[in-house]
């Protein structure tokens, strides 16, 4: 079936990836999970928020400008947003539109905003959201009640947040929640976090398994950003918009490429939360999948670790240079 092909490949993709770090990056292993790994020390990648214009602004429009910029350059307490600014803004209006940024589509009004995904994700030039540049927009970007209530969900130390994007037909959408609650309350209980004594870890402190999981409305106009955001980490999304979708969420923030439709099924939530709960085998954030969605939160002050960042790993190739230095040392003494 169409949907099983679109699925079937999201969790074999996570299955694969797991398999290579072990075989390509033993340098990045660690024991603690991918969940808490993530949540303690990934940081955020920023969005890259396209501004065009000719120059010609109102002073409203200025003041949105200024307020994006302080953003990308430094941030503030009540704006900590992972987004950089770009401002295009040649003196002819055929000069903005002629820019390569927009992707040959013709702005409706001048400002106009385009936002991307962060530049190191997998699709980078994929634009996420256009409109014009008002304020309303720009709130509605920087922040929703949603993400808010996810983010709290996730410094709770909520290891997944499963983001049920409703299709809008109520029963497909009740059978996905139920077998999703179902499956993920057996697999709470039966999961089972890195053996730490396997690795000689101990002292490390690993928080519980615990999945949570929020319905997401298509119809909600105040998360329409954070629709953009799921909805275009595939390019081909659209294409299954009449079915439920299921998005995990872990970390700061990271959205998984999601389940869809029949592909809601116990195995794959199984393969999902397996991997998610898993020891951290590559902990550079940029060899694992997921991207960042935009949030509003200041996460390394809000998060008091109860792991060490991995560095070097035991027995890796920087603990055998480290090594070779010091006896290098100890010769010339």
């Amino acid at each position: 079936m169409k949907v099983m092909r679109k699925s079937l490949p999201r969790i074999f993709f996570a299955s694969v990836f797991m398999a290579a770090c072990f075989v390509v990056a033993p340098l990045w292993a660690c024991p603690i999970p991918v969940y808490q790994y993530s949540l303690e020390w990934w940081e955020q990648d920023a969005y890259e928020v396209y501004v065009f214009s000719t120059g010609e602004l109102t002073d409203t429009q200025q003041a949105l400008i200024d307020r994006l910029d302080i953003i990308s350059r430094s941030g503030d307490d009540a704006n900590p947003a992972n987004l950089r600014l770009r401002r295009v803004h040649p003196d002819s209006e055929e000069r903005v539109y002629a820019h390569s940024a927009l992707r040959g589509e013709r702005p409706e009004t001048l400002p106009w905003m385009v936002v991307f995904y962060p530049s190191v994700s997998a699709n980078p030039r994929t634009p996420v959201w256009a409109g014009a540049l008002t304020e309303d927009n720009v709130d509605a970007l920087l922040d929703s009640p949603f993400r808010q209530q996810l983010c709290e969900q996730l410094l709770e130390r909520c290891s997944v947040v499963w983001v049920l994007l409703e299709s809008g037909d109520t029963r497909a959408d009740n059978e996905a929640a139920a077998l999703l609650a179902r499956e993920l309350g057996r697999l709470q209980e039966t999961l089972t976090i890195p053996n730490l004594s396997q690795w000689g870890a101990e002292d490390i402190e690993i928080a519980p398994i615990r999945f949570a999981i929020m319905r997401l409305s298509r119809n909600d106009a105040a998360e329409r950003m954070l629709r953009a955001m799921l909805m275009n980490v595939e390019s081909d999304l659209e294409d299954y918009a009449d079915q439920p979708m299921v998005f995990p969420i872990f970390g700061r923030g990271l959205i998984m490429e999601p389940l869809i439709g029949r592909g809601i099924n116990p195995y794959m939530i199984r393969r999902a939360a397996e991997f998610l709960t898993g020891p951290c085998s590559c902990t550079v954030k940029s060899l694992n999948p997921g991207v960042d969605i935009l949030t509003n939160v200041d996460w390394a002050e809000r998060i008091e670790p109860l792991s060490v960042e991995a560095t070097t790993a035991p027995g890796s190739l920087g603990g055998f240079l480290d090594s070779a230095d010091s006896m290098d040392d100890a010769e010339r003494e």
